[in-house]
Order: structure tokens, then sequence, then C-alpha cells
């Protein structure tokens, strides 16, 4: 089976077009952490959660999905740093002993954090709004967003490659984003 959407506008909201003509657009609902909160703080989540669903007027949509972890900007950081490394030049013989095994154990923190990153997922939370037209999906965005920040709920847009990521794994279900 395969989604019905034409493809994602080039605009400043990277709306998707359906097949019927009408626009869908994404929105990341951030966890809360409340696996590790107290009953109380969990029953209050709910609490703000349920009120949020029974307020919204918006048509949408929510796909629970697996997405790998992004460890990129600690990979990056760990790679300035074995780089930086990599250009000292010591001349005491204890220093380049030093220096070989911190570059080791970047080295080492390096692969380790690339093979974490492929190996493990996160759950996310994706909401799917609909409206008929561009203008009208905006609305509903804002309001959505509005009414979710009033529930202590963090909503974000997602970038075009995620809707891709997105939309490539609801044409291919039996894979990873």
């Amino acid at each position: 089976m395969r989604a019905p959407y034409k493809r994602i506008e080039k605009s400043l909201q990277e709306e998707i077009v359906l097949k019927d003509d009408t626009v869908m657009d994404f929105i990341r609902i951030e966890g809360s952490g409340a696996s590790s909160a107290s009953y109380e703080e969990q029953r209050i989540i709910l609490s703000y959660f349920y009120t949020f669903l029974s307020k919204t007027k918006e048509h949408f949509t929510t796909e629970v999905t697996n997405v790998p972890l992004n460890l990129q900007v600690q990979i990056q950081y760990k790679n300035r740093r074995l780089n930086a490394a990599l250009r000292e030049n010591p001349t005491d013989s204890r220093r380049q002993l030093q220096l070989e095994m911190r570059k080791n154990i970047l080295k080492n923190k390096i692969d380790r954090l690339k093979a974490t990153e492929k190996e493990m997922t996160n759950i996310e939370y994706v909401v799917y709004l609909f409206a008929d037209n561009p203008k009208e999906l905006e609305q509903v965005t804002k309001s959505f967003m509005k009414l979710g920040q009033d529930y202590r709920m963090t909503l974000t847009r997602l970038s075009r490659e995620e809707k891709e990521a997105i939309l490539f794994q609801f044409n291919n279900m039996n894979t990873k984003l």
C-alpha cells in the first residue's frame, strides 16, 4: 500500500500535499519523562494530556515510531578533541605516551557512540494534522501548538528530512528510520 501523498511543498511550512489536494503536517510530541516521575506527577501529566485531547478541535492522527538516537553532537565534539590531540607534537616521551593513550581513548569513545547510534532507538510520538489548504493548516498548527503549550506539552515541527524519513517508513513498514 502506498501513502496517499503527492509531494512535500517547497514553502516555509513544507506541508505535505495529499492526493485529494488537501494538506497535512507532522508535529513531534516531546517526551515528558513520565516513566521516571512519581505516581502523583504521572497522574498530573495524564490529566493534562487528557484535558488537551478533549479540548482540541483539530482532526489529527498520532503515530508512535522508533527513531535512531541522534548522537552527532557528541561524536562531533569527540572528533574535535581527537583532531586537537592529533595536532599536538610533544617532545617529552612521557607526554607522547599520554597523548597516544588519549587518542586511543577518544577513538574508542567515538566508535562506541557510533555503535550506540546505530543500534539504539528512541520512541517518538508524531501527530499528523490535516487541513483543506496551506493557510488553514497553518492556523490549525498554530492553535494546536498553543493548546499544547497551555497543557505543558512540548510540540515541535519536523524538518523536511524528518518528514521524508517518516513517509519513507510509512511506505516501507519493515524498515527503521
